[in-house]
């Protein structure tokens, strides 16, 4: 009888848009006689006021310890213990995860194998440091798998010196099955009353949704809301999320009775602002967000601004989204918004490539990926 194999993930902290993937993952390996062990602590105060953390019964919850060097945050994640006799480590790529170093030496020495998942660098510049990117670049060549979040990553990886026999391309996505269904299930009544309730009147409401912090450009963001509401009078626009720019908004909507600060909503209790909304306006980084546009159909509108997330490549300029090149300038922006609010049938053909790419993007086809790669390192 063949020995189950045991695989473990750590994970610095576990966001509710990763739950539905560890969950299916769990039960696919299992498939292939597979046992996951998951490892997870809590986030440090950056990640903490996005306020998205999850737990999981059968995922093992550790307490990190988070010290701070140079202005930054650095992570012992005390887990060591817990990996005994595993066949495959399966790590975050990121400089401030200490236990890291300490996993890889001894994959070196001869031990456990390592694998990384990542993005292959760090593509936020302002919260890049030399020193990390440093580190990074030396030891990512030095594992024995890499589970890369797309093509864009992998192409990091690759031109690292890491081979691309070795590297699985994850397809990096969220339960948009999900929230498709959701929006089904939804009865337009609902809708009407939430309405009411957040007092929208204009029939031109669009909508942000995600972390709030310097890199999503929420001042730009605002500067442009305050232009469209001229040059499109019943414009309004609904705030969703949490983070430490989160007063930006609150003071904005304090001043303006047509901007709606609705603090964060996760999984299927957004859905319902984002059938209210026409557009997605996300002026600074993008990542997994573009996937919600896909999902609920909200083409999203963004800029060519460094340092958005690998998953920017799903976008598709003029197909399912908008990616406007001229990034310093919110009156460029709002125009963009106002006449796609104007043009009734150009946003509709940006709805139907949003749909025909949530197809593409699951988090199902993620687990399928991750699954392969996961037996491959194993075999290799």
């Amino acid at each position: 009888m063949n020995r189950l194999r045991r695989v473990a993930i750590i994970y610095k902290c576990l966001p509710q848009y990763r739950r539905r993937f560890f969950e299916l993952l769990r039960d696919r390996l299992a498939q292939e006689a597979i046992h996951l062990q998951l490892i997870y602590g809590q986030p440090g105060a950056k990640d903490a006021a996005k306020k998205d953390t999850v737990d999981l019964e059968w995922a093992q919850r550790i307490e990190n310890r988070i010290m701070r060097f140079c202005g930054r945050e650095l992570y012992w994640q005390p887990c060591l213990h817990f990996l005994r006799g595993a066949d495959l480590v399966i790590v975050e790529q990121a400089s401030k995860l200490l236990v890291n170093y300490v996993l890889q030496a001894r994959y070196l020495l001869g031990g456990t194998r390592l694998a990384f998942w990542g993005h292959g660098k760090n593509f936020a510049q302002y919260d890049s440091h030399w020193l990390g990117e440093f580190l990074k670049h030396r030891v990512s060549r030095r594992v024995h798998w890499w589970f890369a979040y797309n093509a864009k990553s992998a192409a990091v990886v690759q031109s690292l010196g890491f081979p691309a026999d070795r590297t699985t391309l994850t397809q990096n996505a969220i339960d948009t099955r999900a929230l498709i269904a959701a929006t089904r299930r939804l009865d337009p009544s609902a809708l009407t009353r939430l309405c009411d309730v957040l007092q929208l009147r204009g029939r031109n409401v669009c909508l942000y949704a995600g972390a709030m912090y310097r890199d999503k450009r929420l001042l730009f963001l605002l500067q442009a809301c305050e232009l469209l509401r001229r040059w499109v009078p019943d414009f309004e626009m609904i705030f969703m999320g949490a983070g430490v720019d989160a007063g930006i908004v609150t003071e904005a909507a304090m001043r303006h009775s047509w901007i709606k600060y609705i603090g964060p909503k996760f999984d299927q209790e957004k859905v319902p602002y984002f059938m209210l909304s026409k557009l997605f306006l996300m002026p600074g980084v993008v990542g997994l967000a573009v996937l919600d546009a896909f999902a609920l159909a909200v083409p999203l509108v963004t800029t060519a601004v460094p340092g958005h997330g690998p998953e920017i490549d799903y976008l598709d300029d003029g197909t399912n989204g908008v990616f406007l090149q001229q990034v310093q300038s919110p009156a460029a922006y709002a125009r963009t918004v106002a006449e796609l609010l104007r043009d009734e049938q150009r946003r509709q053909l940006l709805i139907e490539g949003c749909r025909a790419a949530a197809e593409i993007y699951t988090v199902e086809n993620m687990v399928e990926r991750f699954a392969a790669g996961v037996t491959q390192a194993l075999a290799a």
